[in-house]
């Protein structure tokens, strides 16, 4: 009978401890994820505004755009052309789209975003800037665009939500 008891008593015990250490693994993955979760975003924060993942940084930018020139605009970015496409994509530029739309004050505007997907922001746009293709798209499409005041091209936007 007492061989029964303890047997009993060691079964109860490891139940105990198997509940005890799987409480251990589940507090321990929780603070893991919440240290890496909280790293992430305090990461973000001090590299670029724009970034809300670790591995995506939104850009939204606006510019006018002459309206004497809107169907030459859209003819140099139709599907057909492929521009610089290319290079974006090689400096780690996805997504990226151009709206253009009138408002209420006259003007026409193009609204553009992009999504990088790189680790160095800077060199990629200072390496697709270099990018003879790209100086010869620029002064093309440049002449077309009207910067808003204080701005000397695009103006980057601050991004407000993004739903995850």
């Amino acid at each position: 009978m007492n061989i029964y008891k303890n047997l009993i008593l060691t079964n109860m015990n490891i139940k105990h401890l198997f509940k005890s250490f799987f409480r251990i693994v589940i507090l321990a993955g929780f603070y893991a994820f919440t240290s890496c979760y909280s790293g992430n975003q305090q990461k973000g924060k001090e590299n670029n505004e724009s970034r809300l993942t670790h591995d995506v940084m939104r850009i939204g930018m606006v510019i006018k755009i002459d309206p004497s020139r809107i169907k030459e605009y859209l003819a140099l970015h139709a599907d057909s052309n492929p521009g610089v496409r290319d290079l974006l994509k090689k400096y780690n530029m996805i997504n990226f789209s151009i709206f253009i739309t009138q408002l209420e004050d006259g003007n026409y505007y193009e609204f553009g975003y992009y999504e990088y997907k790189g680790n160095n922001y800077e060199a990629d746009m200072a390496a697709l800037n270099a990018e003879p293709r790209n100086k010869e798209w620029l002064e093309i499409c440049d002449p077309m665009q009207i910067p808003l005041k204080g701005e000397t091209s695009w103006k980057k936007m601050k991004q407000v939500y993004f739903n995850k």
